[in-house]
């Protein structure tokens, strides 16, 4: 279980359970799944999978997993991203596009090259977009296809401090840059694939913590895709924003590295990049129990969309003018709830003053420190 509420505009209230086994069932073999229900959309999800321990010093593990589910159009997933635990998922809550999707998988996990974790994957997908969309291939409309792939992922973080323990290796001391990359490539002729694409995805991360409590972060993450690839696997760039009228009409949660000016399905990309700095100040105690933090936060990315004549149905704009917002978050004013303000400019400016304005509401786990 990595969240306790999940909802979206899609499947409103994500209702499920999931879980792995530990040492105590088998060291050298795992069973893992999860089962969940949508109160809107009325469809039970499921993952089924399972895993064989190879090499217990170097954590590699041979997988496979069948899988039937939803997942947000042009959304990346790094495949050796840790899901952490969450009290609440708040960037989906908003989101109302998604694609079903049928998965048979089978990768390999393992931290055989020392500082790294990689993931080699081999997946066939069936894929049925759930909203208007048909892909124009050859002159042929798909409203479903298939695609077989094969990916390598891989997570380097030269800098951090790593131990050998019984259970393996174990990264005890997480320092900063990392660096993410990623590799997809579909196989022409392979298990009825039906396009062929490659796709690149990277992200760099650094965290800077000072003496005095503030703490300067830089987020830079970028992708590139070649070939024939549906608008489900493009890139939306993260947006976080409601089509209202007003202001008040649009506040929501704010998402932790998204445009929260941005309008869903406002922007999409077949390459981008995309670069955040986030600056946080030690706390300021009003009141007893009134401490907020301040961050500042500047998001911007360019992109650009190749091949636009195959995507027939959803209007969309490019980034090839570049995107700009910042903001200023006022995070844990009171048990862990802040509020934050936020303001687009530049080219992709909009023409209505608030329209560019967007007020979120922010939530930290407040632990009394």
């Amino acid at each position: 279980m990595k969240k306790i509420i999940s909802y979206n505009n899609y499947e409103g209230f994500r209702l499920g359970l999931g879980g792995v086994t530990n040492d105590r069932f088998s060291k050298h073999f795992r069973i893992e799944g999860y089962g969940a229900y949508g109160t809107k959309d009325g469809v039970f999800k499921y993952n089924i999978g399972s895993g064989v321990l190879l090499d217990k010093n170097t954590n590699t593990w041979i997988n496979g997993s069948y899988t039937d589910d939803v997942r947000e159009i042009a959304s990346t997933v790094f495949a050796v991203d840790k899901r952490v635990f969450k009290i609440y998922d708040p960037r989906p809550i908003n989101i109302s596009t998604f694609y079903k999707y049928i998965a048979w998988k089978a990768n390999i996990q393992t931290k055989f090259i020392p500082k790294t974790e990689a993931v080699f994957e081999l997946a066939r997908t069936y894929v049925e977009p759930k909203f208007d969309y048909l892909f124009n291939y050859n002159g042929k409309l798909y409203s479903d296809y298939i695609m077989t792939t094969a990916m390598a992922s891989i997570v380097w973080a030269p800098f951090s401090e790593f131990m050998q323990t019984p259970t393996g290796r174990t990264e005890t001391d997480k320092r900063f840059p990392r660096f993410t990359f990623q590799f997809t490539q579909s196989l022409p002729n392979v298990l009825e694939n039906d396009f062929t694409f490659s796709k690149i995805d990277f992200k760099t991360e650094y965290e800077k913590k000072y003496l005095n409590g503030q703490k300067t972060s830089l987020l830079l993450q970028g992708g590139y895709a070649m070939g024939d690839v549906p608008i489900t696997h493009l890139y939306n760039t993260m947006p976080n924003n409601l089509t209202k009228e007003t202001v008040i009409q649009r506040i929501t949660f704010a998402g932790r590295n998204s445009f929260e000016t941005m309008y869903f399905n406002e922007f999409f990309s077949s390459q981008y990049v995309f670069f955040q700095i986030k600056h946080g100040f030690d706390r300021i105690r009003i009141m007893k129990k009134v401490r907020p933090s301040l961050v500042l936060v500047t998001r911007m990315a360019w992109g650009n969309m190749e091949k636009p004549e195959q995507h027939v149905g959803p209007a969309y704009k490019t980034l090839d003018k570049g995107y700009f917002e910042s903001g200023i978050e006022l995070n844990r004013i009171f048990k862990g709830f802040g509020l934050g303000g936020f303001y687009r400019y530049g080219p992709n400016q909009l023409l209505k003053f608030e329209d560019n304005i967007a007020v979120k509401i922010s939530y930290v786990i407040d632990l009394g420190l």
